[in-house]
């Protein structure tokens, strides 16, 4: 009986040794932090701020060779440095922040299976609050969290 019990415990704890690596691996595959993203009220301004101190270039922008006016996001970066930093700033409208809200944008996360990751979010208690996808382009879901806080899950369009 002892010897069946340490064999059963023995076989129990090597399919939890290995199961939970292989399972949480499979999970996270293809996932990493994209960037933080900060709303702004002034791009130029803060893009200024954040080129001249921390030494970011302009790595994108949206709507692409749009003028600074009509700037909705751009990304600051460090080229140089793969998988160095990366900051988005963004003014999508004017209107006032949530008086808690007037310090944080959101959380990028990004991954090569975006709606997958998304699904798997809102299983968890995750809220989708909008997918801006458009055809042949980038796949762009925004969430928020169990806590309110803002997050969007970023795939990359095909090539």
């Amino acid at each position: 009986m002892r010897r069946i019990t340490l064999l059963l415990t023995t076989a129990l704890a090597s399919l939890v040794l290995i199961g939970v690596p292989a399972r949480a691996v499979a999970q996270t595959d293809g996932i990493t932090l994209g960037a933080v993203a900060l709303n702004v009220t002034d791009i130029p301004r803060a893009e200024q701020f954040y080129t001249e101190v921390f030494g970011l270039v302009r790595t994108f922008e949206f709507p692409p060779d749009g003028e600074d006016k009509d700037l909705i996001e751009i990304g600051l970066g460090r080229p140089d440095q793969p998988g160095g930093m990366s900051l988005l700033l963004a003014h999508l409208n004017n209107d006032p922040l949530p008086e808690e809200k007037n310090r944080y944008g959101r959380i990028v996360i990004n991954s090569t299976d975006a709606r997958a990751l998304a699904d798997r979010a809102v299983e968890a208690g995750a809220t989708m609050l909008r997918d801006l996808t458009s055809p042949g382009g980038p796949i762009l879901l925004f969430l928020s969290d169990l806590d309110g806080f803002e997050f969007e899950i970023y795939q990359p369009p095909p090539r």
